[in-house]
């Protein structure tokens, strides 16, 4: 993944608060079907700032106590306004390219502030609607094009191709097979091709292990249960001894570790366990959005002040939400495979219950659907700025894993 260092910032006007825009998102998902980062789409939701402080104000929305800024490709993309003054002053980390619509380049006034802002060191992605209108010529001052995916054709040699918000599978690999570099967005209503209805064995020791901690069983039946399994036992002690855990002496046993995690913290392991047990399959693409799903409910739930059983009830809903996609199973299969809470359970099979609100949440995010996403809000008193936080950290969150596994 990308390792570029943060940008040093002269002082300016503070960014606008994140309230004041009204995002979506969508994973990038390279030739090789891994997530290599995400897209995303910025309206203005409030009386339109210079768009630099609207940029700086995203930016910022990734920190957290629990993430650090991503790694991998962040486009931002805002849909409804023009590049600015403001820009010429305005520096972003050399993995944050900034997406122009076509429209913009068609003023001279314009087209050479975007020249000033590439000299400052942004990268650009142009937005086309028409590319038979686009002069070869200002193509080097763009990565890449964003072209829709039912729309795209070999791309010019000057600029990398994305192509934008594919339909379906068959919509990917006709994008990749006219060139382009990588796909903004996912079928996320498709089974993987390679699902077979049948959980992998690794998969199948999770479930077990999360059955285990669910009914609250004896440690010992744990450890067991762990040493089954040489791969899990291995990934076991591996985090326990991970910088995560701060110890003067390092860990050595099962048992040690099952203490030193807690079933709560071991619990939320083992779902991140099964859903990136399909890591190696070409259901990558549903693998980090489910992460990405799971970190934002959970995120939801704490800005609501939520106990902490609800967080984790909430990343479990969110992070299993495209099993079924992911595996060939239905999600009531799912559900009958390991004994989950009902509110869980009830979320997952019939988009009922106290976690449907949140999931729904999320979908209308990677819709980019702003009047849902209000509605939704308010449904579950949060403000849009909360909503917005809880969606940047959860990106963060699930580049950082994306780094790591």
């Amino acid at each position: 993944m990308f390792e570029f260092p943060p940008v040093r910032r002269e002082a300016g006007p503070e960014p606008v608060d994140l309230g004041a825009v009204a995002p979506g998102w969508q994973p990038i998902v390279a030739r090789d079907l891994r997530p290599v980062g995400f897209r995303v789409a910025l309206r203005a939701a409030e009386a339109a700032a210079p768009l630099a402080q609207v940029l700086d104000g995203v930016l910022g929305g990734f920190a957290g106590e629990a993430t650090s800024f991503p790694h991998g490709l962040v486009v931002l993309a805002p849909l409804d306004q023009l590049p600015d003054e403001s820009l010429t002053r305005w520096a972003a980390p050399r993995n944050v390219l900034l997406e122009v619509a076509q429209h913009a380049i068609g003023d001279a006034e314009r087209l050479k502030l975007l020249f000033e802002v590439q000299r400052q060191g942004v990268r650009l992605v142009l937005r086309v609607t028409d590319r038979a209108t686009i002069a070869r010529e200002r193509l080097p001052l763009f990565q890449y094009l964003a072209v829709d995916a039912a729309q795209t054709t070999a791309p010019p040699r000057e600029t990398a191709l994305l192509a934008l918000q594919p339909q379906s599978r068959a919509a990917v690999a006709g994008a990749f097979a006219d060139g382009a570099h990588a796909v903004v967005g996912w079928p996320l209503g498709e089974t993987a091709v390679d699902a077979t209805g049948q959980l992998q064995p690794m998969q199948k020791a999770v479930l077990e292990l999360i059955r285990l901690v669910q009914s609250d069983a004896d440690g010992r039946q744990l450890e067991r249960a762990f040493k089954a399994e040489p791969v899990l036992s291995y990934m076991l002690l591996t985090l326990a001894n991970s910088p995560a855990f701060a110890r003067s002496t390092p860990i050595a046993s099962i048992g040690q570790a099952i203490s030193l995690l807690g079933y709560q913290r071991l619990l939320k392991w083992l779902v991140l366990l099964m859903v990136v047990a399909s890591k190696q399959s070409k259901a990558l693409a549903l693998v980090y959005v489910a992460v990405a799903r799971g970190f934002f409910m959970e995120n939801l739930a704490a800005a609501a002040g939520a106990k902490v059983e609800v967080r984790d009830e909430c990343f479990v809903v969110g992070a299993f939400s495209l099993l079924d996609k992911i595996t060939g199973r239905t999600a009531a299969e799912l559900v009958g495979d390991v004994p989950l809470p009902q509110t869980i359970a009830a979320a997952l099979v019939e988009a009922s219950g106290p976690y449907a609100p949140h999931l729904r949440l999320a979908q209308a995010l990677e819709a980019a659907d702003p009047e849902a996403v209000d509605a939704l809000a308010a449904q579950l008193q949060l403000a849009r700025a909360d909503v917005n936080r809880a969606l940047l950290q959860a990106l963060a969150a699930t580049d950082a894993l994306q780094s790591a596994v």
